[in-house]
């Protein structure tokens, strides 16, 4: 799909007025300044994406502002929470030259309530500021946080990112928004939409349609609050492992943890890798020749339960043939063990840290860019391994290596793989890219969709959801329709046009 560019009057226009509402030192229009917000891994240097200027508001009133002056010029905007969605574009928009709305300014944790467990955030709040405030408050609550912590709380969650401890199903951690219009208009979801409710951020529905899930990798309105669900400190913490060596153990392992999800004996979201792992010092390795697998989970709760629950997995698990398990246990108030340990120690007691960089540089220095392949399959050993085979197969196909995280939750996996490149090369990085388009049409082929992607990828993924003459795309294009009928917000995100861009 071939993308016009926005209309650059239209975007002069409106910038000369967001100067004069915000002031001029909330708008970057030097290139020099702008570099910053291309897409890190995409060919170095291209200016395919690049945005037209950066105004970072440091109010929801300012933002409102900056979205009624972009509909009175038809200027579109493309928004970001502090611009770290890395491997799926970045800071950069779907149509070149927009203006990109970063809205890092607000970065407020407004809220910690330590009786019901949740904190009201806004777009800037990064994991390493929410947990640093969790702390302060007196450490009785954990987040939950993705393998990388310099990210937005909100930003994450709104693309359905995933973390390790029992509350990393992220999106499902949301409760009460407050929302930015298309229109400018501010508008708070569930009980929100009451003047002062007293349970916005408690009670995740409302009275009427939960319209919520309109916002999540949606280009319907700017999310600039949230309610955001906690963990209970547990007395005891485990960063329990399984290795093992060969496919064929998948299946029997899957199978096995699939049962222990379900009846709740193991209470967090597991990840299993091949390739991409923690050596025996806890630094990053990535060996992606390596039949050696890793699952890690973790237990948590009073003592006597965590130590109850490991029996029951030694017993399961250890009993399949091939399979190891061990574990190191935590105080809940330790926070400096799993720090100083592994990194899969930390994340599953929900401390951020940034050592996963380290090993995504591994492969051709600093610059090393990644594009990652993310299938969803049903939690069943046989489904997996025939995913697993699938996308490893074709990476030998393209004569690539093959490193894979995979994500468990109790009934679902996503098998998330990593093509890794130079961005410095270009003939190789548009490679990789092209590569992608091949692997989404064998694996939708096959029934597995993709919960993410690229910007450059959205609109080939959202035909794949294509049940009924894509009855789906076509509802959602009327809403966007509806709300936004100028198209300013987003317009291309998840593949969802207004309708003079369509097409």
């Amino acid at each position: 799909m071939t993308i016009t560019p926005a209309d650059s009057a239209a975007v002069q226009s409106a910038l000369a007025e967001i100067r004069e509402a915000l002031g001029a030192d909330a708008v970057f229009t030097e290139r020099a300044d702008l570099d910053e917000y291309r897409d890190p891994f995409w060919v170095l240097g291209d200016s395919t994406n690049d945005v037209a200027a950066a105004v970072f508001p440091s109010t929801v009133e300012q933002i409102q502002t900056v979205v009624r002056i972009a509909n009175t010029h038809g200027a579109p905007l493309w928004t970001v929470s502090q611009g770290r969605n890395y491997g799926y574009g970045g800071s950069s928009p779907r149509v070149p030259g927009s203006i990109l709305l970063n809205l890092s300014k607000l970065n407020r944790v407004l809220e910690i309530n330590t009786e019901l467990g949740y904190a009201v955030v806004e777009p800037g709040v990064r994991w390493f500021d929410l947990v640093d405030a969790l702390e302060e408050a007196g450490g009785g609550w954990w987040s939950s946080i993705p393998d990388l912590g310099w990210g937005s709380v909100i930003g994450n969650s709104l693309e359905y990112g995933r973390g390790h401890t029992s509350i990393g199903s992220h999106a499902e951690n949301v409760v009460g928004m407050e929302v930015v219009l298309p229109n400018g208009e501010l508008m708070r979801t569930g009980m929100g939409a009451m003047t002062d409710n007293r349970a916005f951020h408690t009670y995740p529905f409302g009275f009427g349609p939960m319209v919520d899930g309109l916002f999540f990798q949606s280009n319907m309105g700017i999310v600039t609050q949230i309610g955001w669900k906690l963990m209970k400190r547990p007395e005891k913490y485990a960063s329990c492992w399984i290795h093992f060596d060969g496919d064929e153990i998948v299946v029997p392992v899957i199978d096995a943890m699939r049962d222990l999800m379900l009846d709740e004996t193991i209470n967090n979201y597991p990840f299993l890798g091949r390739g991409v792992a923690a050596n025996k010092e806890g630094q990053p390795d990535l060996d992606a020749a390596s039949e050696a697998w890793a699952l890690r989970f973790a237990l948590y709760g009073y003592e006597d339960i965590v130590e109850a629950k490991w029996k029951i997995v030694e017993r399961v698990i250890g009993s399949i043939p091939g399979v190891t398990v061990g574990r190191t246990v935590y105080d809940g108030t330790d926070r400096e063990g799993p720090q100083e340990g592994i990194h899969d120690d930390k994340v599953q007691a929900g401390i951020p840290g940034m050592e996963l960089l380290d090993l995504y540089k591994v492969p051709f220095g600093p610059d090393t860019g990644h594009l990652d392949f993310s299938p969803v399959a049903p939690l069943i050993g046989t489904e997996v391994l025939k995913v697993i085979r699938l996308v490893r197969g074709l990476y030998e196909e393209f004569g690539e290596p093959y490193a894979a995280g995979c994500m468990l939750l109790p009934n679902s996996i996503i098998v998330v793989s990593v093509m890794f490149f130079d961005p410095k090369d270009e003939e190789k990085t548009r490679q990789i890219y092209a590569n992608y388009d091949s692997m989404l049409t064998r694996v939708s082929a096959e029934g597995y969709g993709l919960y993410r992607s690229h910007i450059f990828k959205m609109d080939a993924v959202a035909q794949t959801f294509d049940f009924n003459d894509h009855a789906y795309l076509r509802f959602v294009e009327t809403i966007k329709d509806a709300v936004d009928p100028k198209g300013i917000l987003q317009p291309g995100k998840q593949g969802i046009w207004p309708k003079a861009m369509r097409g």
